[in-house]
């Protein structure tokens, strides 16, 4: 799938990492408080220029950056200003929101294996969907109806 991601175009890698940045936002019941700078994000994809770095640099002085949520939306305005490296964080911040939903024991103080753990359905269906969004992309470029779809 990366080979995939990387070969799309910067606007396109954008739109990417700022999908799985605003599910994760959505998941964490912080959709009000950083729709604003979602928006900004999608907005730099979308061609518009706005000046991203008040934003991120909001986001990195706040304590909670640690938060998937936050740090993935940290990394996808990176991305929409044109970093790849940017992008693959986000979406890494997001793979990593689903590890952290694997099911765990009461009690338990160990690890499962990492292909256990990788074969969970809330991993599998992150993976899913990273797969599909990289798939559209690629096929169908960045078109209004594939941002809709990204976005939904």
């Amino acid at each position: 799938m990366w080979d995939q991601v990387l070969r799309l175009s910067p606007e396109a890698r954008a739109m990417f990492a700022l999908a799985c940045a605003e599910r994760l936002v959505r998941a964490a019941g912080r959709t009000d408080e950083l729709r604003a700078t979602v928006d900004a994000g999608w907005a730099v994809a979308s061609g518009r220029p706005v000046d991203l770095s008040p934003l991120r640099s909001e986001l990195d002085g706040r304590d909670d950056l640690d938060a998937d949520d936050l740090a993935a939306t940290y990394f996808a305005l990176g991305a929409a200003a044109g970093s790849a490296t940017d992008c693959r964080a986000a979406a890494s911040r997001a793979m990593d929101a689903a590890f952290a939903l694997v099911p765990y024991a009461p009690g338990e103080t160990t690890f499962h294996p990492l292909a256990d753990d990788a074969a969970t359905p809330v991993v599998q269906a992150e993976l899913a969907w990273q797969q599909a969004a990289a798939a559209k992309l690629v096929e169908d470029g960045p078109t209004d109806a594939v941002v809709a779809w990204l976005r939904q």
